[in-house]
């Protein structure tokens, strides 16, 4: 009987290994993607991080109408990953992105990105790096940034086929 239950006990540990090292791969990165494809995708990301940047400076122009500004404030959100804290350009401390666009909003920033390259990969996300140079009309702010992109594999309906794509959001900076 003893051997039995240990028998079963080690067969159901391997069942359960096997389906959390399954759900695992799944969602690695490097497991499903080979390296050509993973340096595309990263290169979209690049273009995210610069296209985040020149929202955000219309977003902060004071020219810009309160529906332009919403509007934008909305694609905006949509390149980021829920809950993603980011640094204050202002200070040194993390907050979050809707923070971040009080604090932007109507100063007249210009933002300019350079220097952008990919620095690690992770399971889930890479970390972009970057140079970003932030004038307010009336000083230069240079600073190197550190930024996560998140890729994960997300189900979506397009009419009624349902379809796994893998999807590309910015995070933590």
């Amino acid at each position: 009987m003893n051997y039995f239950t240990i028998l079963l006990f080690f067969f159901c540990n391997c069942i359960l290994a096997q389906s959390f090292d399954n759900s695992i791969s799944r969602t690695n990165i490097k497991a499903n993607f080979s390296t050509e494809v993973l340096e595309a995708y990263e290169e979209n990301s690049f273009s995210k991080v610069k296209d985040f940047y020149q929202f955000l400076e219309i977003y902060s122009d004071v020219n810009s109408s309160e529906a332009l500004k919403n509007q934008v404030k909305e694609t905006i959100f949509y390149l980021y990953k829920n809950n993603s804290q980011v640094t204050d350009f202002f200070g040194s401390e993390k907050i979050t992105l809707e923070k971040l666009l009080e604090n932007s909003k109507a100063k007249g920033l210009k933002f300019e990105v350079k220097n952008i390259q990919k620095e690690a990969t992770s399971n889930n996300f890479w970390t972009n790096s970057y140079t970003l140079k932030i004038n307010d009309g009336k000083e230069i702010q240079q600073k190197k940034i550190y930024q996560k992109v998140y890729f994960y594999p997300e189900e979506k309906s397009f009419g009624s086929k349902k379809k796994e794509v893998w999807t590309i959001l910015l995070g933590d900076f």
